[in-house]
């Protein structure tokens, strides 16, 4: 019988329900059964062990550290300052310095007009920015690597003489308010405002933006101040990496950093600490008429450089870290409450948030917030089956390999050991201590920083309707959208 007919047979006795189809031979359903493989997925092999190219380090006589790392696979070079002062340093009654210093740098120095500066960055295929968050303030350029000498005196120039002309600063001002009040309409803006209040109270960890009356009244005298006392070489690093002369880079870094760049006096950032939280409230911001809610909780957490970090990150994988962890298979596979749900456990130089949040329906409020306290317990309390344990550190550390793979990732995560002055050898070690972590460490780690019980947990959402449900789970307290605590029951 040839295979034409032999289908035809089938087709015909599929359609008169003469017989079933496990009882019909068909051509080449051997082989079918030997293709079974199919159904186990691969076996993942070990990951890699990451050399770092050599990296050569200086340091100058004003006290600015230099790392340059070359990089002749593409012709590109990118170079990386990080100054080890941010948004911290900002006073009580003066927040938004430390941004709008950073935000300016780009916007004109004593040489060049904002238009200048954007003009040479097109010119030379590049990209320059700067910013900040609470413990740094960065600045990044690239080019292709013909034009690293104008990209060089650019970056210094930009570094180190910006003047904040009035006319940009207005600017800049004026849309840092327009966006003030657009995030204020934002549940996510709403929803991190009271949780880090909550945690931090008064201390710059505690602070997510400036009020208005603060921008506004913010100087170009105010800039210039911040500028002169907090970038210093002495507290500052500066990287390159790419394809580059090594000797003609040293020698132009020593002619522009290392000669008009003096040092100044380091100020420490502090933090005091924060109260203790010894019950689980809810905090929930009113926003009547909202179609969804969004969920946040956890507690304080760690610093970068906490003795347990790799383990935590494991930890954090296995429980909400990506799409294939426990929260996001609970709360939207299985029940169906949400897009995606996740945790994270945020490190800086101070101890920052471990936290967990998604955004659900509204009528699903209390059930998701069930599921996160269920799922925070349980991993606190029963041991982690080894298949998560070792997807979740596959995943870490083959994450970490892949964004080394480009120029600018790996600057950044040799910017990153640099300012938190981690050892020699972390990006080396780092994937060694992924894969060291066990099924004892996950649980120790869990317990010890998921404060169950005492969790912080905000809400935003429409009161009126979820409020009820939410005291079953701990005491309420509703404030407005402009952070007003709520003296009333009106909203019920």
């Amino acid at each position: 019988m040839n295979f034409k007919k032999a289908k035809s047979k089938l087709m015909l006795a599929l359609l008169i329900g003469l017989a079933p189809l496990n009882t019909i031979a068909i051509p080449g359903a051997k082989a079918a059964e030997s293709e079974t493989f199919r159904l186990k997925p691969p076996t993942l092999p070990a990951p890699r062990p990451f050399v770092l190219p050599k990296v050569k380090t200086i340091k100058l006589e004003n006290g600015l550290e230099v790392k340059l790392l070359e990089d002749h696979r593409f012709p590109v070079v990118t170079v990386c300052l990080g100054i080890r002062s941010g948004k911290i340093l900002d006073q009580d009654e003066s927040q938004g310095i430390a941004k709008l210093t950073a935000t300016m740098l780009t916007e004109g120095t004593e040489k060049r007009t904002s238009k200048e500066i954007a003009n040479e960055i097109d010119y030379i295929g590049g990209s320059l920015g700067a910013g900040c968050d609470y413990d740094f303030t960065l600045l990044s350029g690239s080019c292709l690597s013909n034009y690293t000498p104008r990209l060089m005196s650019l970056f210094h120039d930009v570094a180190l003489h910006p003047n904040f002309p009035d006319e940009e600063m207005k600017l800049k001002k004026t849309n840092w308010l327009q966006e003030l009040i657009l995030q204020r309409a934002e549940p996510s803006y709403l929803l991190e405002e009271r949780f880090r209040h909550v945690i931090f109270g008064a201390n710059p960890y505690g602070r997510v933006s400036p009020q208005p009356s603060m921008i506004e009244k913010i100087s170009k005298e105010d800039l210039r101040k911040f500028h002169a006392e907090n970038y210093i070489p002495n507290n500052s690093l500066l990287l390159v990496v790419g394809d580059f002369d090594p000797v003609a880079m040293e020698s132009t870094i020593k002619n522009s950093f290392g000669k008009d760049w003096a040092r100044g006096q380091i100020k420490e950032s502090t933090l005091a600490s924060t109260g203790a939280i010894n019950t689980q409230k809810i905090y929930l911001v009113n926003r009547p008429g909202s179609v969804q809610s969004s969920i946040k909780l956890g507690n304080l957490g760690i610093k970068k450089t906490d003795p347990d970090y790799f383990k935590i990150l494991v930890m954090n994988d296995v429980l909400g870290g990506s799409a294939h962890s426990r929260l996001f298979e609970n709360i939207r596979e299985q029940k169906g409450y949400t897009y995606g749900a996740y945790s994270s456990s945020a490190a800086r130089v101070h101890p920052d948030v471990f936290s967990a949040q998604s955004d659900v329906r509204t009528e699903v409020t209390a059930p998701a917030l069930q599921e996160f306290l269920y799922e925070l317990d349980r991993i606190r309390n029963v041991k982690v089956n080894q298949e998560e344990l070792d997807s979740a550190k596959s995943y870490l550390a083959g994450l970490f390999q892949l964004r080394l793979e480009t120029q600018s990732g790996l600057a950044q995560a040799l910017l990153d050991a640099g300012l938190y002055n981690m050892p020699d050898d972390y990006l080396e070690n780092y994937t060694k201590n992924i894969m060291a972590v066990t099924v004892d460490d996950v649980r120790k780690v869990a317990r010890r920083v998921i404060s169950s019980g005492k969790f912080v947990i905000t809400v935003v959402g429409d009161a009126k309707k979820i409020q009820p449900d939410l005291e079953m789970f701990a005491p309420v307290e509703v404030y407005s959208v402009d952070g007003k605590l709520s003296t009333s029951d009106s909203h019920l």
